[in-house]
């Protein structure tokens, strides 16, 4: 069985590696206008240096939604075992494995694909306060609340 524990600390360990993605892309970003900026003026230097600026923003945004959801997952308690799905719950749905958490998709944890989901998403919802032994439908698929924990 899948222990809670270290699907959290996977997907912290998950989200720390997209920051620091991020942050290396946007030092190359920033490099790069530098560069931008010493070479020679015009219409050829000017969209460089635009094009530059969009990305710093586009990645700023993103390591902005990236620390966010690092900040969301520290109110999960790895130890804590539930007895209906909520915040921080470890689920299995059939064959499926689903960690509510925050909303980035699969994980890989021991050989088993994890999907990281909030409970705003449309699966998320049909399961928040399910028990074992609950069955749910989604899609026209009917499935079975097989472990809380």
């Amino acid at each position: 069985m899948l222990s809670k524990q270290v699907v959290y600390n996977t997907l912290r360990e998950e989200l720390e590696l997209r920051k620091n993605r991020i942050e290396e892309s946007l030092a190359d970003s920033l490099n790069s206008m530098t560069r931008e900026t010493k070479s020679s003026a015009g219409d050829k230097h000017e969209t460089g240096r635009a094009m530059a600026q969009l990305e710093q923003e586009k990645l700023s945004g993103q390591l902005t939604k990236a620390t966010q959801l690092t900040g969301i997952i520290t109110g999960i308690d790895p130890t804590e075992q539930h007895n209906h799905v909520q915040f921080g719950s470890l689920v299995q749905l059939d064959k499926d494995w689903y960690f509510f958490s925050v909303g980035i998709g699969k994980i890989l944890v021991d050989d088993t694909f994890i999907f990281c989901l909030s409970a705003a998403t449309p699966l998320g919802k049909v399961l928040l306060t399910k028990i074992e032994g609950d069955h749910i439908s989604f899609n026209g698929k009917k499935m079975k609340v097989v472990f809380v924990g």
